[in-house]
């Protein structure tokens, strides 16, 4: 059987041997090799990522050439301009991005995305061919090749029908076992080292000889809640219930309810989940050990909040999502560079992009419930979701979501540390203040009234927009007095029912790891 090395080269050969071969714009089974909707300046960009996959192959060719002799290798080396190849690689992937800006995401042509991830598929494609011809892989090559593969995944979507997100998926599991077996036996020299007290000496002497600092994979995320917790009120708790059957959902759901149910919190719904055992997402090693070494790409919001000034987001690596905004020991020296805003990775389809976090957690049968529509406005009703779409919630203490309402019926589930929720009923939504179209953005959805600063647990934005004259302690008067509401602390394991139509704020207490299932 051949070695993961040729593995992972003989993947990348036909995956340039498929783009050499292919149009990106051709339908399935149309037979036609250029639609009437391709602009010029699209095929032409395909056209020339087609030469750019030809001289890979070309190069790959020299590499198993090299075996037979140094002068055959170099005569075929020689029919590539390697500067060239990647100039065109990036002016590829940048020329492809540009349409991005061009186009609102919905009306992109599928081709942009097409070209963009192909693209990118060859850019980690040359990388992979250095290291081997250098005969020398190491962790910088893993980063620039785990980078390129997931901004195909996160920016465009991992378009394509001849290789795409399933090709994707595929290279990162056979290039993290790669990487395992090039690493050798290293963490259980390490384990050994850390064992024994007496090699601590020459452990530390290794350590300074190794290019890159040591990850710590021991130990539990922190349950420390730094800013404390809000004291619920008695009357107004969520009630929490469990043992209940899908049919008793549904009576509660519409029945009992007549339609307009409340919020309840589930204790018992994820009790069989992975994530709580042997696949502990409490541990930043079992973490690390998912997401490629840290490597994969993630999309974290920096600041507050989305409505506060100066908010942005970023993609960054996960291991330094971790060492900057979670746990500073994850990553020796990363800690002490830790920026003054909050980091949160919000509202990310995590389990669509890295699978293996996706068999940590399972569908509650909850959401397979007949549930109301939107209790007061059906124009708010979306299309209906064959699945229930899933998002990822991780961030430090304070991190928050501010009061908005959700499209959807919402479980959502706490499986690392704790969080404070807090909901008002959708018949309320006039007093809750919805902001309008702001940056031609509709924000109909989110409210101008900031529960982090009208409790005084936060200061408030001072860019930002809605302020009443009088301050956030007189606007609170008027037009929070007497709104009723309910309130929770969920805690790993609770599952609060969020329906449709109802506003809630969200607030971490603690280290934070939760998941969104929405459905209709």
């Amino acid at each position: 059987m051949p070695s993961l090395r040729d593995q992972v080269l003989s993947r990348y050969r036909d995956a340039a041997h498929t783009i050499a071969a292919t149009s990106q714009s051709a339908p399935s089974g149309s037979g036609s090799s250029q639609p009437a909707d391709v602009d010029l300046k699209g095929h032409a960009m395909q056209q020339l990522l087609q030469r750019q996959a030809r001289s890979l192959v070309k190069l790959h060719e020299a590499l198993e050439l090299k075996a037979g002799g140094a002068a055959a290798a170099a005569m075929a080396t020689a029919e590539v301009d390697e500067d060239l190849l990647r100039t065109r690689l990036d002016d590829l992937a940048s020329v492809s991005m540009s349409a991005f800006y061009a186009y609102r995401f919905d009306l992109l042509p599928h081709y942009w995305r097409w070209i963009y991830t192909d693209a990118l598929i060859l850019k980690s494609h040359y990388a992979v061919l250095q290291a081997a011809r250098r005969n020398s892989f190491d962790g910088d090559v893993m980063d620039r090749v785990a980078e390129d593969l997931d901004r195909a995944l996160i920016v465009a979507g991992g378009a394509g029908e001849f290789l795409g997100r399933q090709w994707i998926e595929g290279t990162f599991d056979l290039l993290s076992r790669f990487w395992e077996e090039e690493e050798g036996g290293g963490e259980e020299e390490e384990e050994e080292e850390e064992e024994e007290e007496e090699e601590e000496e020459e452990a530390a002497k290794a350590e300074t000889q190794r290019p890159h600092k040591r990850i710590k994979r021991h130990g539990a995320f922190s349950a420390r809640e730094p800013f404390g917790r809000p004291k619920l009120s008695a009357d107004k708790t969520c009630p929490r219930h469990e043992n209940w059957t899908l049919e008793q959902f549904e009576k509660y759901m519409n029945q009992e309810s007549r339609g307009k149910p409340l919020p309840v919190v589930f204790t018992d719904l994820t009790k069989e989940w992975p994530a709580f055992s042997d696949r502990p997402w409490s541990s930043p090693g079992y973490l690390l050990s998912r997401t490629f070494g840290g490597r994969r790409l993630v999309p974290i919001e920096v600041g507050r909040s989305y409505v506060d000034e100066g908010w942005s987001q970023e993609l960054v690596q996960f291991k330094h999502f971790l060492s900057r905004h979670i746990d500073p020991g994850i990553l020796p020296g990363d800690g002490r560079r830790r920026p003054e805003k909050v980091g949160y990775l919000a509202q990310h389809n995590l389990f669509r992009q890295i699978p293996a976090l996706r068999n940590d957690i399972q569908v509650p049968d909850f959401c397979w419930a007949d549930v109301p529509p939107h209790p007061t406005d059906p124009s708010k009703d979306q299309d209906p979701v064959d699945v229930p779409q899933l998002n990822a919630w991780f961030g430090p203490a304070k991190t928050i979501t501010p009061l908005h309402t959700d499209g959807y019926h919402n479980l959502l589930c706490q499986v690392v540390g704790a969080k404070y929720v807090r909901l008002y009923p959708p018949e309320e939504t006039r007093r809750l203040r919805p902001r309008g179209t702001e940056h031609g953005v509709d924000m109909s959805n989110t409210s101008e009234l900031d529960v982090g600063v009208l409790e005084g647990w936060d200061e408030a934005d001072e860019g930002g927009a809605g302020i009443h004259a009088n301050g956030w302690e007189g606007m609170r008067n008027e037009q929070l007095e007497g709104v009723p509401y309910w309130e929770c602390i969920l805690e790993p394991g609770d599952t609060l029912v969020i329906p449709m139509g109802w506003w809630h704020y969200v607030r971490s207490l603690s280290i934070s790891f939760s998941v969104s299932f929405w459905w209709n």
